[in-house]
């Protein structure tokens, strides 16, 4: 054997066994790193905002007529939302509400598409708004009318119960006989939790115990009181401040859920209730809040609150 034929038959001893190629299905698999869950809009909105999610949902979706899920988020949706809170809660409420939509959004933005804009949308400008209250007398003409069926004596019913014990809409129709104790009512708000104590006035009493039992929407319920107005000849010409806008027409057209709130506001402080007092009655927090409540500069006279219930 020469040098070269030597040479190569090291090599071919030493040289380590070829190992087999692994085929393609041997391979170890690759996978795709997993997404992470995706909460519901609801889930969402209820973990961050525990006290407000049932109730700022529900408006967007008697808005829009569809459920409130991350897929039915558009800006044509979230407008119409806005433009629904605007026709029934008080500036403050839409701005508060709106922005607390937005906070959930901004949470989830890199978790779901959302629509581009959404936060402009759910920035409502802050224009100057005024509204409308009734007066002793006009008021006094929604308990004299006579009901032409049941659905509107619940709506007179819940108008003239917000009048007299300054309860949100949403905290009136849920009142029955267990909220009235003595000579009081008492309820914890759905919107704050905040447990009030108001006056319990006899009209009041009344129309909590023999309430018809009817189902109603928002959107309907504030037709039928605008109806009753119209009947009740609560026409006095007014101007309202809107969204930027002045506006003039009969009074019982800008008459809303929200107005009777607004009138037991305004009613206290024209007899003389101080503004603690009258925060204390709407369940506010804040007396900066009560005083967007009143819609009147002057006061006409000095009696003592009790007499309101009287």
């Amino acid at each position: 054997m020469n040098f070269f034929s030597k040479l190569f038959s090291r090599t071919n001893k030493t040289a380590a066994p070829e190992q087999p190629i692994k085929k393609m299905e041997e391979l170890p698999e690759c996978k795709e790193p997993e997404q992470p869950t995706q909460v519901t809009l609801k889930t969402a909105f209820a973990e961050k905002y525990p006290n407000y999610a049932e109730n700022i949902l529900r408006m967007f979706e008697e808005a829009n007529g569809c459920t409130a899920i991350w897929g039915n988020l558009t800006k044509v949706r979230l407008q119409r939302f806005v433009d629904y809170m605007g026709e029934r809660i008080s500036p403050n409420s839409v701005a508060q509400y709106a922005t607390k939509l937005k906070a959930v959004l901004n949470l989830y933005s890199d978790e779901v598409n959302l629509p581009r804009g959404f936060a402009k949308v759910l920035t409502p400008k802050k224009c100057a708004s005024t509204a409308v209250y009734l007066t002793e007398e006009e008021l006094q003409r929604l308990i004299d009318y006579k009901p032409r069926n049941e659905r509107e004596e619940y709506v007179r019913d819940i108008f003239v119960i917000s009048c007299f014990g300054g309860m949100r809409h949403s905290d009136a129709i849920r009142l029955n006989e267990s909220n009235i104790v003595g000579d009081t009512i008492q309820y914890v708000s759905v919107k704050t939790k905040i447990h009030t104590i108001v006056p319990l006035k006899p009209i009041v009493k009344e129309y909590i115990l023999r309430r018809p039992d009817v189902e109603i929407d928002d959107t309907t319920y504030n037709r039928v009181i605008r109806r009753i107005c119209r009947k009740c000849d609560i026409s006095a010409r007014v101007k309202v401040y809107r969204a930027g806008e002045e506006h003039e027409g009969e009074k019982w057209q800008y008459v809303s859920s929200h107005t009777a709130r607004r009138t037991c506001a305004t009613l206290l402080y024209l007899r003389g209730t101080d503004i603690l007092t009258i925060s204390k009655i709407l369940g506010h927090n804040d007396i900066k809040t009560t005083q967007n409540y009143i819609k009147s500069d002057i006061r006409r006279d000095s009696e003592a609150l009790m007499s309101y219930f009287a």
